[in-house]
């Protein structure tokens, strides 16, 4: 029996207890998913009252040392869910769904977050996957032992109830969203205004501000400038205007000479009106002895009541103990300038030593890690990691071959795999080291996701599920941001 343990009931950890079992067939396979919450979807299940955001910036920071958030029950329980009020997916419902199993035919083409969790839900109840979920059950110990990986878990609601299981393989399936990073920025502390991570956001009259700096400008940055320049109040999908605010929004771009990667420009005088009233500044240099903030381009921002850190999360393997094998000779994550301050003593920006897939521990390929990639559209895409996973644990096909890893992982090239008459070669190429800050976007994904279809037995691919997409519905994909504004606003 190949015994397997999933850390997670998110959509990666669902599809990866689906895919486990119905790969399986005849094969007998047991699947043990650890949740620490009391239902499933993860990221998708909404925190009304976040609670306090507490923000921590070292007294005397190392070069590089970033601050970091924490919350009322920190650290015995999760991070808040990083859902707001009124977010809406990015991507349509129809390119979202996981392959096997469609929105209901009456969702709009952008849900909101309650559609995507009770979808999730309707998924889990479908396949009978509640059955192999362990509910309030958190992992602290996951080690490898005599070649078998001892889990130890403990109950969230009896802590003192912990037990440990032995399985031949375990899947990472808990997400990013649990260390909230707050960048190394010199002279923090002299900053007399509130700051929250934007995990804490939920609607914009709560945060009570008049100028507000939101650092960064990808997906949450983007919708909280939006909602706070009067756009969360917009009756959808009729009404055309947008509810004025008082509220001043800077926006920091890392990179002020790229339009935003999700949104509108608000320097572009075609953009809404609504748009046009964010300020875009340069990224903070430092913060002064009075508070002010200076920006990299030498303006001088004052007067700033909030930051807003829109800056995502750093990787955190709790679980896993660095010092033993074999973490200790392959560390997944390295004690780097953003981890030398609790709580991110077992976190970082990036991962090591997994394969070119982003998908197997390269030290123990029995242990995977789901879903790493960005800009993916995060179901079908995990899904399919999943079931090449299952395929190669079960023996029903080889280990993934070597890609064209020292290419961009933008470029679509990266992705054909080595042929086998050229593996010995291939295996002898460097491969990259770090997984971390990448990108993917629609060609990339489609390549990955292509090539890795293909590499599956001709059993596992010869229905219309398990094929690559059509070309409308890459269309579809490559449109969504027009189709967005065209059903949004935004």
């Amino acid at each position: 029996m190949l015994r397997v343990a999933v850390i997670g009931a998110g959509s990666a950890g669902l599809a990866a207890a689906q895919q486990l079992r119905a790969v399986a067939g005849a094969h007998a396979v047991q699947v043990v998913v650890y949740e620490t919450r009391d239902r499933v979807g993860g990221l998708w299940q909404y925190t009304p009252e976040p609670g306090p955001c507490s923000i921590h910036v070292p007294t005397s920071p190392e070069p590089g040392d970033a601050g970091y958030a924490t919350w009322d029950a920190w650290p015995d329980d999760l991070c808040p869910s990083a859902m707001y009020e009124d977010l809406r997916t990015n991507i349509p419902s129809t390119l979202m769904a996981f392959r096997d199993h469609p929105f209901p035919p009456t969702t709009a083409m952008f849900p909101v977050r309650a559609e995507v969790l009770s979808y999730l839900e309707s998924f889990a109840r479908h396949y009978d996957l509640l059955s192999c979920i362990r509910f309030q059950t958190r992992v602290v110990r996951a080690s490898k032992y005599d070649g078998a990986w001892q889990v130890t878990s403990r109950s969230t609601v009896a802590p003192q109830a912990e037990r440990t299981d032995t399985y031949d393989c375990l899947i990472a399936a808990q997400g990013r969203c649990s260390a909230p990073y707050i960048p190394p920025i010199p002279g923090l502390a002299h900053f007399r205004g509130r700051q929250l991570h934007s995990a804490w956001y939920r609607y914009p009259d709560a945060l009570h501000t008049r100028r507000v700096l939101i650092v960064g400008n990808n997906s949450s940055g983007a919708d909280i400038a939006r909602e706070l320049c009067g756009g969360s109040v917009r009756t959808w999908p009729h009404q055309a205007d947008w509810h004025p605010s008082s509220v001043t929004v800077f926006q920091s771009y890392h990179n002020v000479a790229e339009p935003p990667p999700m949104d509108y420009d608000p320097r572009d005088p075609a953009s809404p009106a609504w748009c046009r009233r964010i300020h875009v500044v340069s990224s903070i240099e430092r913060i002064d002895d009075s508070g002010a903030i200076l920006l990299r381009d030498g303006q001088r921002l004052e007067g700033i009541d909030l930051i807003v850190w829109a800056t995502g999360f750093l990787y955190q393997l709790p679980f896993f103990d660095p010092t033993e094998a074999p973490f200790a000779e392959a560390p997944l994550l390295h004690r780097d300038a953003h981890t030398r301050t609790a709580p991110t003593a077992r976190a970082a920006s990036v991962l090591h030593h997994l394969d070119d897939w982003m998908l197997l521990y390269k030290a123990d390929p029995t242990l995977c890690f789901l879903g790493l990639p960005n800009r993916i559209v995060p179901f079908p895409f995990t899904q399919l990691q999943a079931r090449a996973v299952a395929h190669i644990w079960l023996g029903l096909m080889p280990p993934l071959p070597r890609v064209h890893a020292m290419r961009p992982v933008d470029d679509p090239q990266r992705w054909k795999p080595w042929p086998a008459s050229r593996a010995e070669e291939a295996e002898a190429l460097p491969g990259p080291d770090v997984h971390g800050h990448f990108t993917l976007g629609a060609e990339a994904e489609h390549a990955y996701t292509d090539a890795l279809l293909a590499l599956l037995p001709v059993s596992a691919r010869n229905d219309k599920v398990w094929t690559p997409y059509s070309a409308a519905r890459r269309a579809l994909r490559k449109a969504g941001k027009q189709h967005r504004r065209d059903q949004l606003g935004y």
